[in-house]
């Protein structure tokens, strides 16, 4: 019997993502909604203005450390904003089909599977000699080609899912950037798509209150989605207790203060948090400690950035439920630079192999890199512009900047940059921002003719990335991938590099 209802729900799916099937299913469920365009729009329009003019999320905002040309600001149009949401509702239709959460709930029910330790001549060799790899110095060979072949479809139905944490979660985790977070529709969207969504405590949430008050603002649209994504689902209250499970409170590596700032947003709902120290400390640890002491085993909490062994098992034994690695190395972060500090966290990812029994989070150009992060050992992957820079659910909404050739854009700063500083009030006399580490460009929004702006879209592309990185190496999941030993990995050339991207 029930394995008659898993063949109906995959046929189901199967229809959903067929061109035209789907495409009619979109507008029937809609249409009615768009038939009252004013009412359908208006939480989108509420939030879709300057900063200073909406509040908890974040407006479209501008500083005087920008240092960015905007000519002036434009909504986008009612018929470009009513096609995205039909393919928004389109991605989160699929996201959250009850044949893909029946994955879902079966990888929560199984236990978490650390990868182990394997071989890799290339890694151990750069290790022993004290030579530095960084994400985009290492490639993967692909699969013998002796085994049947691995299907594209199925894999995306099957999530891919991994036990992140307590419960299982798509591979892709919102960081605590805030100037793509700050927006309880980004948060909402991110974490009704079965990831991590991280509530940012920079920019205009440095503020406990308005971070609670984001979180709250967070949980009424999730309530409001569960009415039109989740209607008739066999497993409503189980998918929506996933939801909320997503949104992670951001605090700081300091004990009492982040212990203030979980009871405060323990309170408007949110039982996941994320220690978040850019620099090597001890304090993270002890605020693990206090946090599992204040809140028991009610809460996860994900601690970084973590940059030993040795630190890892302490965070593990504090009781951390995940990990967080890489400093620097991302799209805005001039950390390393300012530093003189090597991005050198592929090489701790391969070093916590064996080491640990709780999933890795990899930050600092990890998604550009998806498969060999998972190779390396991330059973998540931060993403900040990637997934949500220039779409309707950031900051600003369906409001952008436009710059002198026409071309629409929000700006975007990372957790480090001066605009960041200002905004957080860590200035120094003469409105002098105090160690900046990140540069202030743009999130532009894609002029790809089919491509609309919308955070699902972008997370489509990524998951994609993530099957495509199991296919080639001819596995069914993200552990099977990880256990690939030897492993693929290699020592990548300048010329092969140069040759995996377009030229």
């Amino acid at each position: 019997m029930v394995e008659a209802r898993l063949e109906d729900l995959e046929k189901d799916f199967y229809s959903l993502r067929d061109s035209k099937i789907g495409e009619k299913h979109v507008l029937d469920k809609i249409s009615h909604l768009e038939k009252e365009a004013d009412s359908y729009l208006s939480p989108w329009y509420a939030f879709s203005k300057e900063d200073g003019n909406v509040y908890p999320s974040q407006g479209l905002l501008l500083t005087p450390h920008d240092y960015l040309e905007v000519s002036r600001v434009r909504m986008l149009p009612q018929d470009t904003l009513l096609q995205t949401l039909r393919l928004r509702y389109f991605f989160l239709e699929l996201f959250n089909h009850p044949y893909r959460t029946h994955f879902l709930n079966e990888t929560t029910k199984s236990k978490f599977q650390a990868p182990k330790k394997i071989t890799c001549r290339a890694i151990e060799t750069a290790l022993l000699s004290g030579l530095s790899l960084s994400i985009g110095d290492l490639g993967a060979s692909v699969d013998e080609g002796m085994k049947k072949r691995i299907g594209r479809t199925e894999r995306y139905a099957q999530g891919p899912f991994i036990k992140l944490g307590r419960q299982a979660r798509t591979l892709f985790s919102g960081s605590a950037s805030p100037d793509v977070w700050n927006s309880a529709a980004a948060l909402a969207t991110m974490a009704a798509s079965h990831c991590i969504a991280s509530l940012p405590r920079n920019g205009v949430t440095s503020k406990v209150e308005r971070q609670a008050d984001l979180a709250k603002e967070t949980f009424s649209w999730l309530t409001e989605m569960e009415k039109t994504t989740l209607e008739g689902h066999p497993q409503k209250a189980i998918v929506a207790k996933h939801w909320r499970n997503n949104i992670s409170g951001t605090v700081e590596a300091s004990p009492l203060k982040a212990v203030e700032r979980a009871r405060i947003l323990n309170k408007a709902g949110v039982n996941t948090f994320r220690v978040y120290s850019p620099e090597p400390n001890a304090d993270t640890i002890e605020t693990v400690r206090l946090l599992r002491k204040e809140f028991g085993s009610d809460v996860e909490i994900f601690a970084g950035q973590t940059v030993s062994v040795k630190q890892a098992v302490a965070l593990e034994k504090a009781g951390a439920d995940g990990l967080y690695v890489g400093i620097g190395g991302g799209g805005r972060c001039i950390t390393g630079v300012r530093s003189g500090s090597v991005i050198d966290w592929p090489g701790l990812l391969w070093q916590l192999r064996g080491e640990i029994e709780i999933p890795i989070i990899a930050e600092g150009g990890a998604s550009d890199h998806i498969a060999v992060s998972i190779l390396l050992g991330a059973s998540g992957i931060s993403v900040s512009r990637v997934a949500a820079g220039g779409t309707i659910e950031s900051p600003g909404g369906a409001l952008f900047c436009v710059d002198a050739d026409g071309k629409l854009f929000k700006p975007y700063g990372g957790e480090a940059s001066a605009r960041t500083k200002y905004l957080d009030g860590k200035l120094l006399p003469f409105n002098v921002p105090a160690f900046v580490e990140g540069e202030t460009a743009t999130a532009q929004i894609s002029y790809v003719p089919y491509v609309l702006p919308t955070l699902t879209y972008n997370l489509h592309l990524l998951i994609e990335d993530s099957i495509l990185a199991m296919v080639f190496r001819n596995v069914k999941s993200v552990h099977e991938l990880q256990a690939i030993d030897p492993s693929p990995l290699r020592q990548a050339t300048g010329f092969d590099s140069y040759q995996r991207s377009t030229h």
